[in-house]
């Protein structure tokens, strides 16, 4: 580990960040609280009590959204874990359903995989073993993302960052479509938005586009808007009904799920349209089966 107190000092003092860290490491070991609430952990061993250390963290999107967003949220949880903050009283507690049975649930789905057919289970999941894998016979990954294949064995929540480069270099193969919902991939979406705006126009030795079709929904007319062949504008939050447990990151409190209806508050501006709704019509007239 390079980064020391002294080198990285450049807005604090290095006295500042070793003061701070004594105190962390105080708390969590010297301070450490203990309940009597009876639990099991992974390996199905039944305590008596929970110990908790009470240093609580918090990285969202006032961290994650700015520049080097990804690698300082990084830091943190890794201090979290360092200091066994992580799911005790006092600490940070993960939102259900983690944390994560063990053994884990279920496998992704994909690996029989074939046009017009639904997929016959979730898309993403926990890979045990080689045999979970989703790759074809010659060990090459079958998801564009390269997602539970060798490239990436434990991609809980798929790889999504990678789409772009991936269809861009055809590795593991080419697209004729990307499609895109409210990723701002040519502002900071991407984290490394001038070689993805690069990808988005390359084009092959024969003068053709790498990545032929782009589709891009988004309620705003965003930095990406223009690099789209089709833009489906989208409904606000404030325009559309919804269904809060099955958006990208759903309600809950700390002991179990929640969940909301949404209702819309104002009417949608013009001709724009719920994703949602936008998504099942396209099914329809593609007659995709479902």
């Amino acid at each position: 580990i390079h980064r020391t107190p002294s080198l990285t000092g450049a807005a604090y003092p290095a006295d500042t960040i070793r003061r701070i860290a004594a105190e962390l490491a105080h708390v969590a070991f010297e301070q450490q609280i203990e309940l009597p609430v009876a639990w099991t952990d992974w390996a199905g061993h039944r305590h008596e009590t929970i110990k908790g250390r009470p240093v609580s963290m918090h990285a969202m999107r006032g961290i994650s959204a700015h520049s080097n967003g990804f690698h300082s949220c990084r830091a943190i949880h890794l201090l979290q874990v360092l200091l066994g903050t992580v799911d005790v009283p006092g600490g940070f507690r993960f939102k259900p359903p983690y944390p994560r049975s063990a053994p884990p649930g279920p496998k992704p789905a994909g690996k029989t995989v074939k046009p017009m057919t639904p997929l016959d289970g979730m898309p993403l999941g926990f890979v045990c073993g080689p045999e979970d894998l989703l790759i074809d016979e010659g060990g090459k990954p079958i998801r564009i993302d390269k997602a539970y294949s060798w490239d990436a064995p434990l991609a809980a929540h798929g790889l999504m960052h990678t789409v772009i480069r991936n269809a861009w270099a055809g590795d593991p193969y080419t697209i004729d479509t990307l499609f895109m919902y409210m990723s701002n991939m040519a502002w900071n979406s991407s984290m490394n938005t001038v070689e993805t705006m690069a990808m988005l126009t390359d084009m092959d030795a024969s003068g053709e586009y790498k990545i032929p079709f782009i589709i891009y929904s988004d309620a705003y007319y965003s930095e990406t808007v223009p690099f789209a062949d089709l833009v489906l504008p989208d409904t606000t939050y404030l325009e559309r009904h919804d269904c809060i447990s099955l958006l990208d990151r759903p309600i809950s409190h700390a002991d179990g799920p929640g969940d909301a209806i949404r209702h819309p508050v104002v009417e949608p501006d013009r001709e724009v349209r719920p994703f949602q709704t936008v998504l099942i019509e396209l099914g329809a007239r593609l007659s995709l089966p479902g």
